[in-house]
C-alpha cells in the first residue's frame, strides 16, 4: 500500500500543477509554485526534479527576499543527487527492454501492419478489418501512431499533453489557454506547431460551456487545419475534390505517404452510418 505521506505529497504535486496553470508567466505566484513544488520533490527524494523546479522558479523571477531558502534547498538537493548517482553507478545495469514487434511479417507497403490483416466492406458491417490466419492471444498485429491523441481529464496535471509521459514533478503550462501542460519546452513547441495553435484559444471556453467537450474531435480538426497551413479554403477545396471511394489505408503506400494522405484515411473513417453513430465511429477512429 502506498505510504500515506507519499500519497499526500503526490496529491500536493497535482494541486501545485493546477495552480501553476492559473498563474501569469514571470509572476511571483508562478515562481512560488515552482519553489513549493521543489520542496515536495526533495521530500520524495526526486533530486533532479527538485533542481529543475528551482531553475524554473528563478527563471520566473523568484523574490530576492526568499533567495537564501532556495539556495539552501539547492545545495541539499545537489549533495543528495551526487550520492544517489554514485550508488546507481555501483549497481548492475538493467537489461534492455525488449522492443515490441509484429508477430507476423508486415505488408510490403504498410510495414506497421501484419500482412494477414485485410480491409473489407459489405452492407452488414460497412468497412471492417479481417484476418486471413488464426490468431493467438497476445499476437501483435499493428504498431501505429494515432492521428491525434488526448489525455483523460484526470491526467491533465500528471502527464505531458504532447508525449503523454508521466512527468508531474516538472510540468510547465501553456501560457495561452492554461488548460494543458507539457514536460518540456520542446514538447510545448511541437504541440503548438502540430495543432495547439489552433485549439488553444477555445479549449477552456469549450469546456466551460460544454463540460466534457469532445477534445479528440477538436484536436483532430486543429491537426487538419495545421496540415493545410491554416488555409481553410485549401482544406475545403481538398475535401470537395477528394474521391472517398479511392481512399484505402490498406492499399496506400505508408512509406511515402504525406500528412495529407494520412488525413484522407482519417476523413473517410465514418462508414455504415445507418447502423453506427457517426460521431462515435469518428472518435474511435482517431
Amino acid at each position: 500500500m502506498l505510504d500515506k505521506s507519499v500519497k499526500r505529497l503526490n496529491e500536493a504535486i497535482v494541486l501545485y500543477n493546477e495552480s501553476l496553470s492559473d498563474t501569469q508567466a514571470n509572476s511571483e505566484e508562478r515562481s512560488l509554485a515552482y519553489a513549493n513544488r521543489s520542496i515536495v520533490c526533495l521530500q520524495l527524494h526526486r533530486y533532479e526534479e527538485c533542481l529543475e523546479n528551482i531553475r524554473l522558479a528563478r527563471e520566473s523571477n523568484y523574490p530576492a527576499r526568499l533567495a537564501e531558502k532556495l539556495n539552501q534547498r539547492e545545495a541539499v538537493a545537489k549533495k543528495a543527487l551526487a550520492k544517489a548517482l554514485k550508488q546507481d553507478a555501483e549497481r548492475m545495469e538493467e537489461e534492455p527492454k525488449e522492443e515490441l514487434r509484429l508477430s507476423y511479417p508486415g505488408h510490403e507497403h504498410m510495414p506497421h501492419v501484419a500482412n494477414c490483416l485485410q480491409l473489407q466492406q459489405n452492407e452488414q458491417y460497412g468497412r471492417h478489418v479481417v484476418t486471413t490466419r488464426r490468431l493467438k492471444v497476445g499476437d501483435v498485429m499493428m504498431l501505429d501512431t494515432p492521428f491525434v491523441k488526448t489525455l483523460q481529464e484526470d491526467c491533465r496535471y500528471v502527464r505531458c499533453d504532447f508525449c503523454h509521459a508521466e512527468r508531474p514533478f516538472t510540468l510547465i503550462p501553456c501560457e495561452g489557454c492554461t488548460w494543458v501542460m507539457y514536460c518540456s519546452a520542446e514538447c510545448l513547441s511541437k504541440a503548438y506547431d502540430q495543432y495547439h495553435r489552433y485549439e488553444c484559444g477555445v479549449m477552456r471556453d469549450a469546456y466551460s460551456v460544454c463540460g466534457r467537450f469532445p477534445a479528440t474531435a477538436l484536436r483532430a480538426t486543429a491537426t487538419a487545419i495545421s496540415i493545410f497551413d491554416g488555409d481553410l479554403v485549401a482544406l475545403q477545396n481538398h475535401l470537395d475534390a477528394l474521391d472517398e471511394s479511392r481512399v484505402n489505408g490498406f492499399t496506400m503506400d505508408w512509406r511515402t505517404a504525406t500528412p495529407k494522405d494520412v488525413y484522407n484515411t482519417v476523413h473517410v473513417l465514418p462508414t455504415n452510418q445507418e447502423r453506427r453513430d457517426c460521431t462515435t465511429s469518428m472518435m474511435i477512429g482517431y
